[in-house]
């Protein structure tokens, strides 16, 4: 018969198997993907942005117009979703071929030394002292679905079975949205928005959501700036044509 002792260390050793099993059998049920539910979420914080009322259009610019780019802040939102440096390193080498003459300066990012926050106006107003006519706004937001399959069922209760049986399955959606502005007068020119879903199977111990929802967030960046190059080539006709 074990004595108290054995017991005891018994009892410690089981704790982290069955926290383990617990924290596996967390996401035992897909919870979907709800593509209406990013839009509202970046809805709601765009209410919170535009602090001004804004004009439906407004007129080409006779000269060519000086754009700048700006990644509006996401990680703090609660949103499954971070712009990294990649990011922006993607955005800035798209800028640099974007279909449309900017004159000697091309297209790079808002300065920010100078902003006291992160609304419109603010932005508005440092893109005015720097001379920019239209401001170019990335906004994103994502969801991540997480969930076991008929594998995880079979082999989860080992520890092992965490580490080779393809029991765990994560989806990403990632809606990406970018709004052209007019700097003088506060007008939405004009916007866009893709998203993009990936999926990864496999062990829940190797199977990272981060990594999956990268993939997603390239691929709708990849597809937003192809979008933007045919909407920006337009504007560039429409200025031809004047």
């Amino acid at each position: 018969m074990p004595t108290k002792v054995k017991r005891a260390h018994v009892i410690r050793c089981a704790l982290p198997l069955l926290a383990a099993l617990l924290g596996l059998s967390g996401c035992a049920a897909s919870q979907g993907l709800a593509r209406e539910a990013l839009q509202d979420e970046i809805r709601r914080e765009e209410s919170r942005f535009i602090d001004t009322p804004t004009a439906a259009a407004a007129p080409v610019r006779p000269r060519a117009p000086q754009l700048r780019l700006y990644l509006k802040p996401t990680g703090f939102l609660h949103r499954e979703f971070e712009w990294t440096s990649r990011d922006r390193d993607v955005v800035l080498a798209w800028s640099k071929r974007v279909p449309f003459d900017t004159g000697e300066k091309s297209a790079g990012f808002l300065t920010l030394s100078s902003l006291k926050g992160h609304t419109l106006t603010e932005l508005r107003a440092a893109a005015t002292r720097y001379g920019v006519d239209w401001l170019l706004i990335f906004d994103g937001a994502a969801a991540v679905d997480r969930y076991n399959n008929y594998k995880a069922a079979l082999w989860y209760w080992t520890i092992l079975g965490a580490y080779l049986a393809d029991g765990t399955q994560s989806d990403v959606l990632c809606l990406l949205k970018a709004t052209l502005w007019d700097v003088k007068t506060g007008a939405r020119l004009f916007e866009e928005q893709t998203d993009a879903k990936t999926e990864k199977v496999g062990p829940a111990a190797l199977v990272e959501d981060k990594t999956v929802l990268e993939l997603a967030k390239t691929r709708a960046l990849e597809e937003l700036t192809r979008r933007l190059d045919t909407q920006l080539k337009r504007l560039r006709e429409q200025k031809e044509t004047k």
